[in-house]
Order: structure tokens, then sequence, then C-alpha cells
């Protein structure tokens, strides 16, 4: 599923690159949040955007994200007779990831987005203290798509969904799992 819709996004990528000439880059600010299904927490992110090709049809876009959430976590614990004891802790992710979009203008200051990127996702584990207990780095992917509105000739703002896939990481002796999750976002934009 993951190869035909990377496929896909690239067919008509490259059919729209190839019938027009490229303009210079345009960068663009986004700032937005949303919420997970999994772990059923909120999320606040930031993309730095360059438009490498635009048209009255469509518009190809890189961008470097910053995604972040956090979540409650119980640290288990033993102590030097073997006995468990219990900690409430945090744990964070810290999402990097480099996306390419596709925009399709469907009319007036309407459009449609998609696009697919991947990066690495940071996951951190805090004790009561704000203490780092342990933290561990691994692949993060994600595809995203949703509808997005011009609001004067700079800003913008969009509605979108993602579904983010997530490597395993072992944080103290896989006390904690994580899981691919969907998720939902509403977001605004500068033009520059």
């Amino acid at each position: 599923m993951k190869k035909t819709l990377m496929t896909i996004v690239g067919i008509v990528g490259l059919t729209a690159v190839s019938e027009a000439q490229f303009a210079g880059i345009n960068g663009g600010i986004m700032l937005g949040g949303g919420f997970m299904e999994d772990p059923d927490k909120g999320y606040g992110f930031l993309q730095l955007r360059g438009t490498f090709y635009e048209d009255d049809a469509v518009s190809h876009t890189l961008s470097v994200e910053f995604l972040r959430h956090s979540d409650d976590a119980e640290l288990e614990f033993l102590d030097l007779a073997g006995v468990p004891y219990y900690e409430n802790g945090e744990i964070s992710f810290t999402n990097f990831t480099l996306n390419y979009e596709l925009e399709a203008k469907l009319s007036g200051a309407i459009s449609f987005y998609a696009g697919v990127g991947g990066g690495i996702e940071r996951v951190s584990l805090d004790d009561a203290f704000d203490f780092s207990v342990d933290s561990d780095r691994n692949f993060v992917g994600q595809a995203f798509a949703g509808f997005r509105t011009k609001l004067g000739e700079s800003f913008f703002a969009q509605i979108g969904i993602r579904h983010l896939w997530r490597e395993d990481f072992a944080l103290l002796t896989d006390q904690f799992v994580v899981e691919d999750t969907t998720a939902y976002d509403l977001s605004i934009g500068f033009r520059f």
C-alpha cells in the first residue's frame, strides 16, 4: 500500500512538472496543531516551506516539519532489593521530517493537497523532576492530505489528516510501546 501511494503521488507530480516551467522558490511558514488518535493527545507543529514550482493548476512544495507531543507516563523502577516502585513521568515525541507536497487548485481560493514525508522521531522519557531517564531515536514516515483556502494574498488556512508510521523503540526495558497513528490538524500559514 505504501509503495502504491508513493508511486501514484510521484507520477502525478512528474506529470504536472513536465507540463510547465519552473519559477523561483517561494518561502512560507505554517503553524498548526491537532489531535492524535493514539496516544489520544493533542500536538503542535511548525513547517518551513519552499514552493519550487507553481502555476494556475498545481504547486509543488518541499517542507521541513517539527512536530511535538507528549503524554503522561507511569515509570516502574526496581529498588536495591528488587522490589518495584512507581513514579509519575512524561514521555515526549519530537519529529523532524522532510516532506513533499502536491497542491491541486480546485476553484478560486480552495485547493486540495496531498504529500508524503520521512525523518527522525526522538522519544524522551523524563521523571517527575524533569530529569531525562531514557531516550531513543527512530525512523518516522507520514502521508497527509487535506483542503487549503487562501486568506488574501499571503495568508492561508488548512484542515487535514495525516497518518504516522513509527519505528518501534525500547525505553526502560520495553515498558513503553509506540504505535502508528492517525491525526487530524488545523493550521495557518504565511507565504513570502
